[in-house]
Order: C-alpha cells, then structure tokens, then sequence
C-alpha cells in the first residue's frame, strides 16, 4: 500500500506572491514528490496602477501559465484586491480549503508585513490555522499543519528556515515572468519582480552560504515545536 504524498500549500494575497517569495521552494518539493498547492487570496483587479475586472481573467491565466513552469495546482479564492480584510467568511472559507486539501505544511505573509492585502491574508491563513485542526478532528479524520511564513520586504523579518534554491532560480525567474501584467511595459529591467526577488535571493544565500536562498519563519504553538539534538 502505498502512502500519499506530502502536501505543501501556499497561500499568496496577489497572484504573483507564491512565486516571487517561494517558486525555488516549490521546485524543490515536487521535485522531492510532494503535492503543491499554490492558493491566490484575491481576484487580481489591480494592474500597473489602475484598476478593472477585465484583469482578473489576464491574471488569472498568468497564474495558471506560471504553476505549468513550477508544475503545481492552483486554487483561486476571488476576494476583491486592494483592501481585502479577514473577515469572518473570508476565514471560514480558508478552513475549507485546508480541509480540502489537507496540507502537512502551509506557508503564507508573515503578520508583519508593507501591504495591507498581504497582512490580512496573514491574519485569515493564522485564524484557519488554529481552526482546521478542530473542524478534522470534528469529522473523524485529524491533521495538524506546520505554519510558516514568508521573507517579508521593506520591514523587519528574521527567518529560522533558509532553503537553497541554487539550481532553481531560473526556473523561478521563468514562473515569476509568466506574470507578464508585472512586468515594466518596456520589458524586463533593474527593479522588477525577478529583479528584487533575485537580489533578495542572493542576499539570503550569502546570510547562508549558498548562491541563492528563500528564507521563512516557522510559526510555534504548543505541542509544535521545532525540536534538535544538539546546538551545532
């Protein structure tokens, strides 16, 4: 008989968020046989400045284009972009997605965060969290997810967890340009998303001494601990 596999569910505010803070991590699951799910909080209505629902589908087929080049799922939530709060119902509907597909680790924006999209979809992924486990227990089937969060850019992050993405930032690269809505409307250049995602990469590998690295935190509760031998 043989067991499922591993799953590894992200949980981006905007479209391009999984890939840009953690395709290299994603490559690196599937690459290990683990299921990946990539979840976008909010409908992608927002693009260069200004805002309509005829970006959504454009968005929407970006994402689907990027998880092709990582070979992950992707699950869309729908929530409005630009001032997404964690409602109650926002929440609800977190707890039924994790009950779906019952992840054993789950990733997301960490509380602290410069985007108020990205904080809120924090708080619900936080609140979903603590609940999920209950609403398992509830139907007979239990699980329990670690939770960790996202680098964060332009505050303060300190991560525990750095994993080398050398062999992979290209094909991160290649995802994060499938967001072509992202991207300058002259092309490519200094400043972009594969731009700053690349400088924060090489910064958290020369922290770790890699080339490139994705760093995160992971999020404790009693009973969840992370737990070594040795101080080394």
């Amino acid at each position: 008989m043989t067991s499922s596999p591993k799953t590894l569910m992200l949980v981006g505010a905007h479209h391009d968020d999984n890939e840009g803070n953690a395709a290299g991590l994603m490559v690196r699951h599937r690459k290990a046989g683990w299921r990946v799910v990539s979840v976008v909080m909010t409908n992608g209505r927002w693009s260069r400045g200004a805002m309509s629902d005829e970006t959504i589908a454009v968005r929407n087929q970006e994402s689907i284009d990027a998880a092709a080049v990582l070979d992950v799922e992707t699950v869309f939530m729908g929530y409005d972009e630009g001032g997404f709060r964690a409602t109650a119902e926002a929440c609800d509907a977190m707890v039924e997605q994790m009950l779906q597909i019952r992840p054993d680790i789950i990733m997301t924006h960490p509380p602290r965060d410069y985007h108020i999209d990205h904080i809120n979809t924090s708080q619900c992924v936080l609140e979903a969290w603590y609940l999920c486990p209950i609403g398992a227990a509830t139907s007979g089937n239990p699980f329990s997810p670690a939770l960790y969060y996202y680098d964060a850019v332009c505050v303060p992050f300190e991560p525990d967890v750095f994993v080398d993405i050398t062999d992979y930032s290209d094909i991160k690269a290649q995802a994060q340009y499938c967001h072509k809505s992202q991207i300058p409307i002259e092309g490519p250049g200094d400043g972009d998303i594969v731009d700053l995602a690349r400088s924060r990469a090489r910064y958290r590998g020369f922290e770790s001494g890699v080339t490139y690295a994705e760093a995160f935190r992971f999020m404790p509760k009693p009973g969840m601990v992370r737990m070594a031998e040795l101080l080394g």
